[in-house]
């Protein structure tokens, strides 16, 4: 179920592939010259997803559904590059929810309207199909729901209970995504005692220290220890700042130096990455602890 959330998973690009991937869409262009058909459109709004070319990406899976109106992922991706909350949006859930068949479809069309209820903020009723769809779902694997879930009782002030769901979806899918997951939000729950191990295991055997160093500062000013919390966010800073690629930014990593900057009081430029990020393709989750961070308390 879901696998459109894959494309989500966005990666820094080198040079060397943003040519390759130029070179595919010419000539998937070419193709669709000669004999247009709904999966070469959908061909190339994935590749066109992978530049970052988000209105070009639309277009084509607009032209996918115009030869094949219930192709399932070209809906499915279409939902997904949607304005938040929009009427479009919207319509389009409900228009999959029409011909959505069998059991995987139905209950992907209804994580789809909780997502929208979510985005739309109207979170008890993100939350009630929530809670109806993990008595039903099918896949004990697939981390969506879960992520959805506790990212719904979050927006309701329920932190510890978004944290529990996400240990136990941790602990029955040994996911790495959950894991980080339930200490962001344990964190924000102002648990720490377990935690810091996890952080600290990761701080001496991870090559790229930023997010740990992050979530450690965060920990540091539960216990409002300021001086040690304000290091390691320079510390994140400064790794970050070798990483990113003026040409080519991993906006993954645009949102961890948004953060670092929130939480040393830094606000305006964190701002600032934040306006960039909402302006991206990136799902909200991705920056909703920064948006969460800089609102006015």
């Amino acid at each position: 179920m879901l696998r459109h959330t894959l494309l989500y998973l966005l990666l820094s690009l080198s040079a060397s592939a943003h040519t390759d991937i130029s070179e595919i869409i010419h000539g998937l262009s070419e193709k669709i010259a000669q004999e247009p058909s709904s999966e070469l459109y959908l061909q190339r709004a994935l590749e066109y997803r992978a530049l970052r070319e988000k209105q070009h990406a639309i277009e084509d899976l607009q032209a996918a559904l115009q030869l094949q109106p219930h192709h399932h992922l070209a809906i499915t991706s279409l939902i997904q590059l949607s304005a938040a909350a929009s009427p479009e949006k919207l319509a389009l859930i409900k228009r999959y929810a029409g011909f959505a068949h069998g059991h995987t479809q139905q209950l992907e069309a209804t994580y789809l309207l909780a997502q929208y209820y979510a985005e739309a903020q109207f979170p008890t009723v993100s939350l009630l199909l929530c809670q109806g769809l993990q008595k039903y779902r099918l896949n004990d694997k697939n981390p969506a729901l879960d992520l959805l879930h506790s990212q719904v009782l979050s927006s309701l002030g329920k932190h510890s209970q978004a944290a529990t769901i996400l240990k136990k979806a941790w602990e029955r899918t040994n996911s790495i995504v959950l894991r980080n997951n339930w200490i962001d939000a344990a964190l924000t729950a102002g648990l720490t005692r377990d935690c810091l191990p996890i952080i600290e295991q990761e701080l001496a055997t991870s090559r790229f220290l930023s997010s740990w160093l992050i979530r450690r500062a965060r920990a540091a000013l539960i216990h409002r220890d300021t001086v040690r919390a304000h290091a390691d966010l320079r510390r994140a800073l400064a790794e970050i700042s070798t990483r990113l690629r003026p040409d080519q930014p991993d906006l993954t990593l645009i949102a961890d130096q948004a953060l670092a900057l929130a939480l040393l009081g830094q606000h305006a430029p964190a701002r600032s990455h934040l306006r960039q990020l909402k302006n991206s393709s990136l799902p909200t989750s991705t920056y909703r602890l920064l948006q969460d961070t800089l609102q006015p308390r």
